[in-house]
């Protein structure tokens, strides 16, 4: 196994190159230093939050949650049932104004007649 031998060289060649390896001592640290407290005295120690950031107002109980979990939905039906009644108002008030313009003899009211069968008057 050709890949075994070549794997345990690998290791004793690292285990030299590590025992070869000596740490060299930083010299002087004082720069690095004072730059770091430079940094830090530009900064306040307690960031206020940014405006975009609200507290979330927690409920006080899970029946609290529910209830204004409820009441969102109902509004939201209520929202929902308020754009339906809107829209059926605009799509007739289109639907009636159409059919004036047809047939101006008419009451914009009434609907028309259907085709009628052939044969018949």
């Amino acid at each position: 196994m050709d890949w075994q031998r070549e794997l345990d060289e690998l290791i004793e060649s690292t285990m030299a190159f590590a025992k070869n390896v000596e740490p060299k001592p930083i010299s002087d640290l004082t720069p690095v230093v004072r730059t770091a407290e430079q940094a830090l005295a530009g900064t306040s120690k307690a960031s206020p939050l940014p405006p975009a950031v609200t507290p979330v107002a927690w409920p006080k109980s899970e029946r609290d949650e529910i209830l204004q979990r409820v009441s969102n939905f109902r509004a939201h039906q209520e929202k929902m049932a308020r754009e339906r009644e809107d829209h059926y108002l605009q799509a007739r008030a289109r639907m009636l104004g159409t059919l004036s313009q047809c047939r101006p003899g008419r009451h914009s009211e009434e609907m028309p007649d259907g085709p009628k069968p052939p044969g018949r008057s």
